[in-house]
């Protein structure tokens, strides 16, 4: 070696991982003892000691276990933070990231293929299978069916009346057996010719799926002429 020359070993500076590692082997505590104690989770405690930034959780988080699990080890807080400022820094540089939770904000949802495909089938299974239920339980059920005249139990003075109703557009319509033309939008008028007296009158509706449904009508026509004679044959009896 020539004469005037030294070597001089270059102390590497150590990370803020290494920092605690080093002091808690120093202080002879596990990483349980230190969970326990700081109740940070000893996953975080292993992350914070290999510079594990990936694993570590949001920026404000980290920072409160960096300051608490350096007072618990007697370091100075101040000086740790600074030393976990810096290396963040450098850490979202290296990996353009400004912090571990950046990543999964930063992460958009895009539609592929694999997610149209199957939504479309999904949707097009759901109709089919809606329409299906929607068409066994119309031929299932019995159809509508409401008189809306003449009234049941009614007297009448007219020999010819309009029976009318309203059920469903493709069921048939029958009066005393008599098939009545259904409109449309499930409306019915049949005429009807009344003997005199107590007249019973059916109306039953049948749909595609041979489910009916039927009315009984009771239906009283009294002349005008007969009508008179009582009224005389009362006052008469006074």
């Amino acid at each position: 070696m020539n004469a005037g020359f030294s070597l001089k070993k270059i102390k590497k500076k150590q990370t803020l991982g290494q920092m605690f590692r080093r002091k808690r082997k120093k202080e002879n505590i596990s990483i349980s003892d230190a969970e326990i104690t700081t109740k940070i989770r000893s996953k975080y405690l292993v992350s914070i000691e290999e510079d594990d930034w990936f694993s570590l959780p949001a920026h404000t988080y980290t920072k409160g276990f960096i300051s608490r699990y350096a007072k618990f080890l007697g370091l100075d807080q101040k000086k740790t933070m600074d030393c976990y400022n810096r290396e963040r820094r450098s850490f979202s540089k290296t990996n353009n990231l400004i912090s571990p939770t950046s990543k999964v904000q930063d992460r958009k949802f895009v539609i592929t293929p694999k997610i149209v495909i199957p939504t479309v089938v999904g949707l097009f299974l759901a109709t089919v299978f809606s329409f299906i239920i929607y068409q066994v339980y119309g031929f299932a059920a019995a159809p509508e069916l409401v008189i809306t005249s003449p009234d049941n139990n009614s007297m009448l003075e007219d020999e010819n009346i309009e029976i009318r109703g309203v059920t469903d557009q493709d069921a048939n319509v029958y009066v005393n057996d008599e098939n009545v033309m259904v409109s449309s939008e499930g409306k019915f008028v049949a005429e009807f010719q009344l003997h005199s007296g107590v007249n019973i009158i059916e109306v039953k509706a049948v749909n595609k799926a041979e489910k009916e449904k039927s009315l009984i009508y009771t239906v009283e026509y009294k002349n005008q002429t007969a009508i008179n004679i009582n009224d005389k044959e009362k006052d008469g009896g006074e």
